[in-house]
Order: C-alpha cells, then structure tokens, then sequence
C-alpha cells in the first residue's frame, strides 16, 4: 500500500527548520518510504508520496517530523492502492 501525505503549512515561520526537516527526511528517502516529495503549486504546503506503508504506520513514524513537532503544517494519510491489472494512465 502506497500513502499520499497532504500537508498545509500553518502560517508560521519554516526557515529556521529546513535543514533539521531535511535531516529526518533524508534517511526515509534512502530506505524507500519516502518516493517522492513535492510542493503544492500554491505554496500552501508538502506533498509526500510513501511507499510499502499504511496511513496508521506513516503517523508513526512521521510523529517526530520537524514540521509537525513544530506546528509548521498538519497532514492528511490517504492510503492508495495500485490500480487494477490492464488499467493504464498513459493515454
């Protein structure tokens, strides 16, 4: 099962906590939960794509994440399947 992590930033100030962010990120990147992060193209947050997890296990183990201890954005857990066999995307 693959997770969609929604962010919305809070308001407050990030700066100061981009590089303990990209500290704690960094190794979830390199053991595969984290495939892919983006920013919402309004600015209004993060957009993380897990895999091989569920929504429950990924609060867990981004309880710690900088960016939540921290109040800078809240986040939604979609969990996501594959689709089904024949389906594509690609039209």
């Amino acid at each position: 099962m693959h997770v969609l992590m929604i962010g919305q930033l809070t308001g407050k100030d990030y700066q100061h906590l981009l590089q303990e962010e990209g500290a704690f990120i960094a190794p979830l990147r390199a053991e595969g939960l984290v495939r892919d992060i983006f920013i919402k193209a309004d600015g209004s947050g993060p957009v993380l794509i897990l895999a091989d997890v569920t929504a429950d296990q990924a609060r867990e183990r981004f309880a710690a994440m900088p960016f939540i201890v921290h109040d800078i954005a809240t986040f939604d857990f979609i969990e996501m399947d594959l689709p089904p066999a024949g389906l594509t995307t690609n039209q």
